[in-house]
C-alpha cells in the first residue's frame, strides 16, 4: 500500500477549478435559458395562452403591448406554490421523492396616463421568471458498480483524489493506475435537492400607435439563485466484502456535494398588439437574448468507513475535508419569438391560443475554459428549436361574478430525438371572482407530467465506459393566486 500523501492547499485550489470546469454541462445553460410557468393566475387558468389578449399588469412579462389595454391605475399581488414529484427507477426500483416551496409570483403597480386619445400606460415590479426546486431519490442494491469508480473522482490527481485518499482505490505497482477496490454489490442510496429561481425585476410600458394598434416594451433586469445538493450512501449490507484484511473489508462511503450559483443578468421583451373590440386581438412579442453572469461554488466532501483496523494507524474510517471553489461563467440564452389570438366569438366566451418559438442551439457558454467550449459544441450538435403550444378558455358567468378558465400547454423537449413522452405538458384550470367593482381575486392550477433521464455517474472497465443513469416520471402541481384592485 503505498502512503496517502497530505493534501496541499495549492493542489486544492488547482484541481478543484479543474473539477468545477467540468460541473457545467448544456444542461445548465438550458436551465437558465427556460422561465417557467410565468406570472399571473388569470393567464394560468387560460394555459398560459395570452400574448394576445392579456391587459393587466402581467402583460410586462407576456406582452407589454397589452398595458395600452389599461385604463385604470392598478396594484397586483400574487402569490405561488410549486409542488415537485419524482418517481425514479434505478437499478429495478422505484423511489419517490417530494419537493415543496412558495414564493412571491408577482407585485407591481401600474399607472396609466391620462390622453385625450390613444393610450399611454407604464408599468414596474416583480416577477417570478422561473422556480428550479426539483428532487430525486434513489435506494437500490448495486451489484455492478459503485460511486467510487466514477470516472470524475478517480480522474483527479492523487493529493485531490477522493477514492485513494480514503483508502477506496489502490496504485497498481504494475502499471501505475489506480484500480478501485469496491466495484459494486452495495445499498446506493442517492438523495438530489435542487432550488432556487429566477426574478425579473421589471419596468416597461406601451402606447397607441394607431386606432387599436399598441407597442410596448419591458426591460427586465434578472437575478436569482441556484442550489443543488447531492448525498450519496453506499454500503457493504450483505457482507461481501468480509472482514479479512484492511482496507479490502469495506463497509460504507459517503460522498457529499453542492453547488450555489447566483445569477445576474439583462432582458428586454418588446410587443405588439392589435385589437378589434369584442371580436378579436393578435399580439406578437420578441424577448432578446439574456446574458447571464454566472458566479458559483462548488463544495464536496466525504468519508469512508471498514470493518477492520489499519495495522498500523488502527483507523477504522477517514474523512475528506470539506473543499470549495469558486469560479465565473457566462451563458447566453436564445431569443423567443411568441404570437397569440384572442378570439371572443361570444359576450360570455373567450377562446385563445399561442404559439413560443426558441431555437436552442443558440444557447451558449462565454468562457475562456476549453471544456465548456466543448459543451457549446454539444448543444449545436444535440438541441433542437421547438415551439411551444398553449391553449385555453374563459366563460363568463356574470349573475353570479364568476369566470371559469381551461387551458393545456404544451413544451416539447428541446434535445434531438427525444420521443414525446419527454415534451412537459400541463392541464390548466382557474377561477375569477369579482370581489367587487374595482378588486379581482384570481385562483389558478396546473398539473404537469412529463418522463426524463439522469446519468448519476460513469465509470470505465478496461477501457469501456458505462453510464448508471435513472428513468423518472415527474409530476408537478402549481398553484397560483393573485389580487388585481384597480384605482
Amino acid at each position: 500500500m503505498i502512503k496517502r500523501s497530505q493534501i496541499c492547499c495549492l493542489a486544492i485550489l488547482v484541481t478543484m477549478g479543474l473539477q468545477l470546469a467540468q460541473a457545467q454541462y448544456a444542461e445548465d445553460a438550458l436551465r437558465y435559458s427556460q422561465l417557467g410557468l410565468g406570472v399571473g393566475a388569470r393567464e394560468l387558468g387560460m394555459g398560459n395562452a395570452t400574448v394576445g389578449g392579456v391587459n393587466d399588469y402581467t402583460a410586462l412579462f407576456w406582452n407589454p403591448a397589452g398595458l395600452a389595454l389599461e385604463r385604470d391605475n392598478e396594484f397586483s399581488f400574487g402569490l405561488s406554490h410549486l409542488g415537485y414529484s419524482n418517481d425514479v427507477s434505478y437499478l429495478g426500483t422505484k423511489t419517490t421523492s417530494d419537493n415543496n416551496v412558495l414564493n412571491l409570483n408577482n407585485l407591481g403597480l401600474v399607472y396609466a396616463i391620462p390622453t385625450i386619445q390613444g393610450s399611454l400606460t407604464f408599468a414596474f415590479g416583480f416577477n417570478r421568471a422561473a422556480n428550479y426546486t426539483t428532487t430525486a431519490s434513489m435506494n437500490a442494491f448495486n451489484p455492478s458498480s459503485s460511486f467510487s469508480q466514477s470516472t470524475n473522482l478517480l480522474n483527479q490527481p492523487l493529493d485531490n483524489n477522493i477514492p485513494y485518499q480514503l483508502y477506496l482505490a489502490n496504485i497498481d505497482t504494475m502499471t501505475g493506475k489506480l484500480v478501485p477496490i469496491v466495484n459494486g454489490n452495495v445499498q446506493q442510496t442517492i438523495n438530489i435537492l435542487e432550488g432556487g429561481g429566477l426574478n425579473h425585476w421589471t419596468f416597461g410600458g406601451a402606447m397607441d400607435i394607431g386606432p387599436n394598434l399598441s407597442v410596448g416594451v419591458s426591460l427586465n433586469f434578472a437575478s436569482g439563485s441556484y442550489s443543488y445538493d447531492q448525498t450519496v450512501n453506499e454500503n457493504d449490507i450483505k457482507n461481501l466484502y468480509p472482514a479479512s484484511m484492511h482496507p479490502n473489508d469495506f463497509n460504507q462511503f459517503i460522498y457529499e456535494n453542492t453547488i450555489d450559483d447566483d445569477i445576474n443578468g439583462f432582458n428586454a421583451l418588446f410587443g405588439l398588439m392589435y385589437r378589434n373590440p369584442g371580436k378579436y386581438s393578435i399580439g406578437v412579442a420578441i424577448r432578446t437574448a439574456t446574458v447571464y453572469d454566472i458566479s458559483e461554488t462548488y463544495t464536496e466532501s466525504a468519508s469512508s468507513q471498514f470493518k477492520t483496523p489499519d495495522a498500523i494507524t488502527g483507523q477504522y474510517s477517514y474523512s475528506y475535508p470539506s473543499t470549495s471553489n469558486s469560479i465565473k461563467y457566462k451563458v447566453t440564452t436564445p431569443y423567443v419569438l411568441s404570437g397569440g389570438i384572442t378570439v371572443q366569438p361570444l359576450d360570455w366566451l373567450l377562446l385563445a391560443g399561442d404559439a413560443e418559438y426558441t431555437d436552442w442551439t443558440q444557447m451558449e457558454f462565454n468562457t475562456n475554459n476549453a471544456v465548456l467550449i466543448e459543451e457549446n459544441s454539444r448543444i449545436k450538435n444535440e438541441m433542437r428549436a421547438t415551439t411551444n403550444l398553449r391553449g385555453g378558455i374563459e366563460v363568463s358567468l356574470f349573475s353570479l361574478g364568476l369566470k371559469l378558465r381551461g387551458g393545456i400547454i404544451d413544451n416539447p423537449s428541446p434535445w434531438k430525438g427525444d420521443p414525446s413522452s419527454r415534451d412537459q405538458l400541463y392541464y390548466t384550470a382557474g377561477i375569477g371572482f369579482t370581489l367587487d367593482e374595482r378588486t379581482v381575486l384570481n385562483a389558478a392550477y396546473a398539473y404537469g407530467t412529463w418522463k426524463t433521464l439522469r446519468t448519476n455517474y460513469s465509470y470505465t472497465v478496461s477501457g469501456i465506459t458505462y453510464a448508471v443513469g435513472t428513468n423518472e416520471t415527474v409530476t408537478t402541481s402549481n398553484l397560483n393566486l393573485t389580487l388585481t384592485y384597480r384605482f
